[in-house]
């Protein structure tokens, strides 16, 4: 069971895959991949399609095509996975997503691509990291790391411990005192490490209430990147299946392949099908949305990574040479395994939500 898109929702899809085989096809993914920058207009143009806009109030310049903004970026970020797009975009409507009223002005610059925001993926207390908050006056001072996906983006929501709990701030990037470029498996990323040893954050930086939607959206859009890549690697495979003949006869048909590639086909579709059930449930505002999402997380982290391991043994000896198309599939599907919490991290939020039934 996949997600339909509604007409308008078709349309923006169709629009944007124009878009990006236009602007970054795999041909750029890789330049960008190999250092180049990403194209100056890019976020400008993909602004201008609505990629930002979904979660950001109609009176402040956004809005979402089919009045379901959880559903359209859901089906856009399956659509930028198969393409393997860089940031932004994850972490923009994300962040749209979570900042609540007062924050007017960003969100408006947010919609049009004038700024762009990020999360961490990794290191902060969104997905058990260590990054701490202590009271100073009336003032808190950060101890810690964080990982965001974003190094150009304008804006940082990060989540910190404190006494009382998790407490969010939203800083501007260059704020912090130390800023590393990361290596990433994914090539197509380009992560950096901020350290925040002693950064005195003010009182009108904090932003309430925010730390679940935030952890909910952040993690169903890495999971529908995943579906989206892992559905393109698998068109990718079976076609190559049907094109590639040894003693004859295309590979697809002998017996060992067909079961194989029926194996990877049910992890396709199942895949599908928990995300459409994470995404409904998040749409719906559910008080179960973010154990359905969790479970969409290590459902797709568990399998996908496998299943495209799979696909690389049917490709044979083509399928491990870095001018394929293929590691780029799988390196992406592994680094989301990995970010925005790990399969385990999210198996322990399932967990939680039943401890009393299975004390």
């Amino acid at each position: 069971m996949d997600l339909e898109p509604t007409d308008d929702q078709a349309l923006l899809l169709d629009t944007s895959a124009r878009f990006v085989d236009d602007r970054l096809p795999i041909e750029a993914v890789r330049a960008f991949a190999d250092g180049a920058p990403l194209d100056a207009g890019y976020v400008g143009a993909a602004a201008e399609l609505g990629w930002f806009a979904m979660f950001v109030d109609e009176d402040l310049g956004g809005g979402s095509v089919s009045g379901d903004p959880v559903a359209d970026a859901v089906l856009l970020a399956q659509l930028r996975g198969a393409r393997l797009q860089p940031e932004p975009f994850a972490a923009v409507n994300t962040v749209a997503a979570a900042l609540p009223a007062g924050h007017d002005g960003l969100l408006s610059d947010l919609a049009v691509g004038k700024a762009t925001a990020t999360v961490a993926v990794a290191g902060d207390a969104l997905w058990g990291g260590g990054l701490r908050a202590e009271r100073s006056g009336a003032d808190l001072l950060l101890t810690g790391t964080a990982v965001v996906d974003d190094p150009t983006a304008a804006w940082a929501l990060l989540t910190a411990d404190g006494a009382g709990g998790p407490v969010q701030v939203l800083l501007p990037s260059d704020a912090a005192p130390s800023r590393t470029a990361l290596d990433c498996l994914d090539v197509t990323r380009r992560l950096q490490l901020l350290r925040l040893d002693g950064l005195r954050v003010p009182a009108e930086a904090l932003v309430v209430g925010a730390v679940e939607r935030t952890r909910i959206v952040a993690t169903l859009l890495s999971v529908a990147d995943s579906v989206g890549a892992l559905d393109r690697l698998f068109a990718m495979t079976r076609q190559y299946a049907l094109d590639r003949v040894a003693f004859g006869r295309p590979i697809g048909s002998f017996q060992a392949l067909k079961h194989l590639l029926a194996d990877v086909s049910l992890v396709v579709e199942s895949a599908k099908a928990v995300l459409a059930a994470a995404t409904r449930a998040v749409s719906a505002d559910a008080p179960y949305a973010g154990e359905v999402v969790s479970i969409a997380a290590v459902h797709v982290g568990e399998r996908a990574a496998q299943a495209g391991q799979d696909c690389l043994q049917v490709h044979g000896g083509i399928g491990f040479a870095w001018e394929h198309d293929l590691h780029l599939y799988l390196r992406r599907l592994a680094a989301n395994a990995a970010l925005s919490g790990t399969v385990e991290f999210h198996r322990d939020r399932i967990v939680a939500v039943h401890r009393e039934e299975l004390a």
